[in-house]
Protein backbone atom coordinates (compact mmCIF):
# COMPACT_ATOMS: atom_id res chain seq x y z
CA UNK A 1 0.00 0.00 0.00
CA UNK A 2 1.16 4.01 -0.51
CA UNK A 3 1.61 5.54 2.42
CA UNK A 4 -0.15 8.60 3.53
CA UNK A 5 -3.18 10.51 1.38
CA UNK A 6 -2.06 9.57 -2.52
CA UNK A 7 -4.42 10.84 -4.76
CA UNK A 8 -6.64 8.74 -6.82
CA UNK A 9 -6.82 9.94 -10.11
CA UNK A 10 -10.31 9.96 -10.63
CA UNK A 11 -13.36 9.69 -8.14
CA UNK A 12 -13.46 5.80 -6.74
CA UNK A 13 -9.84 4.72 -6.68
CA UNK A 14 -8.24 2.27 -8.69
CA UNK A 15 -5.88 -0.81 -7.04
CA UNK A 16 -3.01 1.01 -9.23
CA UNK A 17 -4.31 4.48 -7.38
CA UNK A 18 -3.28 2.61 -4.17
CA UNK A 19 -1.09 -0.26 -4.03
CA UNK A 20 2.37 -0.73 -5.50
CA UNK A 21 3.61 -4.41 -6.45
CA UNK A 22 6.30 -5.99 -4.72
CA UNK A 23 9.40 -7.02 -6.14
CA UNK A 24 10.73 -10.40 -7.17
CA UNK A 25 13.56 -12.44 -6.38
CA UNK A 26 15.30 -11.28 -9.69
CA UNK A 27 18.32 -9.15 -8.23
CA UNK A 28 18.18 -11.37 -4.51
CA UNK A 29 21.77 -13.50 -3.88
CA UNK A 30 21.02 -16.28 -1.96
CA UNK A 31 23.91 -16.94 0.53
CA UNK A 32 25.90 -20.45 0.49
CA UNK A 33 24.07 -23.36 1.98
CA UNK A 34 20.35 -22.08 0.20
CA UNK A 35 19.27 -22.36 -3.13
CA UNK A 36 17.36 -19.90 -4.73
CA UNK A 37 13.86 -19.70 -5.79
CA UNK A 38 12.68 -18.72 -9.27
CA UNK A 39 13.64 -15.24 -10.13
CA UNK A 40 9.72 -14.79 -11.14
CA UNK A 41 8.75 -15.48 -7.06
CA UNK A 42 7.24 -12.40 -5.50
CA UNK A 43 8.48 -10.83 -2.22
CA UNK A 44 6.03 -10.77 0.95
CA UNK A 45 7.22 -7.18 1.00
CA UNK A 46 8.54 -4.04 -0.70
CA UNK A 47 12.00 -5.90 0.19
CA UNK A 48 13.14 -9.21 -0.61
CA UNK A 49 14.11 -11.17 1.86
CA UNK A 50 16.32 -14.43 2.47
CA UNK A 51 12.97 -15.96 3.73
CA UNK A 52 11.07 -14.62 0.49
CA UNK A 53 14.23 -15.95 -2.02
CA UNK A 54 16.13 -19.29 -0.45
CA UNK A 55 15.45 -22.23 0.83
CA UNK A 56 17.85 -23.93 2.68
CA UNK A 57 19.93 -26.93 1.69
CA UNK A 58 19.47 -29.80 3.17
CA UNK A 59 22.35 -31.64 4.87
CA UNK A 60 24.35 -35.29 5.50
CA UNK A 61 22.06 -36.59 8.55
CA UNK A 62 18.87 -35.54 6.13
CA UNK A 63 20.57 -37.00 3.23
CA UNK A 64 20.25 -41.00 2.43
CA UNK A 65 23.93 -41.12 1.17
CA UNK A 66 25.92 -44.11 1.86
CA UNK A 67 29.86 -43.66 1.37
CA UNK A 68 31.80 -46.24 -0.22
CA UNK A 69 34.83 -48.22 1.03
CA UNK A 70 37.65 -46.17 1.09
CA UNK A 71 35.47 -43.51 2.32
CA UNK A 72 34.58 -41.64 5.70
CA UNK A 73 30.89 -39.78 6.33
CA UNK A 74 31.48 -35.83 7.08
CA UNK A 75 29.11 -34.68 10.06
CA UNK A 76 25.46 -35.00 9.48
CA UNK A 77 25.00 -31.35 10.07
CA UNK A 78 26.84 -30.95 7.12
CA UNK A 79 25.06 -28.63 4.23
CA UNK A 80 24.97 -29.91 1.21
CA UNK A 81 25.51 -27.78 -2.07
CA UNK A 82 22.43 -28.22 -3.65
CA UNK A 83 19.31 -29.36 -2.65
CA UNK A 84 20.20 -32.97 -3.73
CA UNK A 85 23.02 -34.16 -1.29
CA UNK A 86 25.57 -36.15 -3.56
CA UNK A 87 28.46 -38.47 -2.24
CA UNK A 88 31.22 -35.59 -2.48
CA UNK A 89 28.95 -33.35 0.16
CA UNK A 90 28.87 -36.09 2.30
CA UNK A 91 31.57 -38.38 2.07
CA UNK A 92 35.68 -37.52 2.28
CA UNK A 93 38.02 -39.63 1.18
CA UNK A 94 40.44 -41.64 3.67
CA UNK A 95 44.25 -41.02 2.94
CA UNK A 96 46.44 -43.62 1.68
CA UNK A 97 49.80 -44.81 2.94
CA UNK A 98 52.03 -42.77 1.39
CA UNK A 99 53.56 -40.56 3.82
CA UNK A 100 53.28 -43.11 6.96
CA UNK A 101 56.30 -44.58 8.42
CA UNK A 102 56.25 -48.24 10.23
CA UNK A 103 58.50 -48.88 12.77
CA UNK A 104 60.78 -51.44 13.09
CA UNK A 105 59.96 -54.94 13.09
CA UNK A 106 57.11 -54.34 10.42
CA UNK A 107 57.12 -54.13 6.67
CA UNK A 108 55.62 -51.43 4.66
CA UNK A 109 52.25 -52.47 2.75
CA UNK A 110 51.55 -50.50 -0.68
CA UNK A 111 51.45 -46.73 -0.57
CA UNK A 112 48.54 -46.65 -2.68
CA UNK A 113 47.17 -48.26 0.66
CA UNK A 114 43.45 -46.65 1.79
CA UNK A 115 43.61 -46.20 5.69
CA UNK A 116 40.25 -47.35 7.67
CA UNK A 117 39.58 -44.04 8.58
CA UNK A 118 40.66 -40.13 7.97
CA UNK A 119 44.10 -41.01 10.00
CA UNK A 120 46.05 -44.09 9.11
CA UNK A 121 47.28 -46.27 11.70
CA UNK A 122 50.14 -48.89 12.10
CA UNK A 123 47.58 -51.56 11.08
CA UNK A 124 46.26 -50.06 7.87
CA UNK A 125 49.90 -49.14 6.75
CA UNK A 126 52.67 -52.12 8.28
CA UNK A 127 52.69 -56.03 8.18
CA UNK A 128 54.36 -57.23 11.37
CA UNK A 129 57.88 -59.33 10.25
CA UNK A 130 57.31 -62.92 11.33
CA UNK A 131 59.83 -64.29 14.46
CA UNK A 132 62.15 -66.95 13.62
CA UNK A 133 59.72 -69.56 15.46
CA UNK A 134 61.51 -72.94 15.81
CA UNK A 135 63.91 -72.48 12.85
CA UNK A 136 66.77 -74.68 13.02
CA UNK A 137 70.26 -72.79 12.78
CA UNK A 138 72.59 -74.84 10.59
CA UNK A 139 76.10 -76.47 12.25
CA UNK A 140 78.04 -73.65 13.69
CA UNK A 141 75.82 -71.26 14.53
CA UNK A 142 73.34 -70.40 17.44
CA UNK A 143 69.81 -69.79 17.39
CA UNK A 144 68.91 -66.24 18.36
CA UNK A 145 65.37 -67.41 19.91
CA UNK A 146 62.35 -67.89 18.77
CA UNK A 147 60.96 -64.19 19.50
CA UNK A 148 63.34 -62.86 17.46
CA UNK A 149 61.72 -60.39 14.61
CA UNK A 150 62.95 -60.44 11.14
CA UNK A 151 63.90 -57.61 9.22
CA UNK A 152 61.41 -58.65 6.01
CA UNK A 153 58.77 -60.61 5.35
CA UNK A 154 60.12 -63.73 5.73
CA UNK A 155 63.06 -64.99 7.90
CA UNK A 156 66.90 -65.90 6.77
CA UNK A 157 69.93 -67.09 8.41
CA UNK A 158 70.95 -63.70 9.55
CA UNK A 159 67.98 -62.82 11.03
CA UNK A 160 67.82 -66.08 13.52
CA UNK A 161 71.44 -67.15 13.92
CA UNK A 162 74.57 -66.13 15.21
CA UNK A 163 77.89 -67.49 14.16
CA UNK A 164 79.16 -69.37 17.49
Amino acid sequence: ARSGSTPCATQSCAQSDCCVANPTCTSFTCPSGTTALATSTVCATLSCYQSDCCIPNPTCGSASVSCPSGYTAKASSTVCATQSCQQSDCCTANPTCSSFTCPSGTTAKATSTVCATLSCYQSDCCTPNPTCGAMTCPSGYTAKGPATVCASQSCGQSDCCTPK
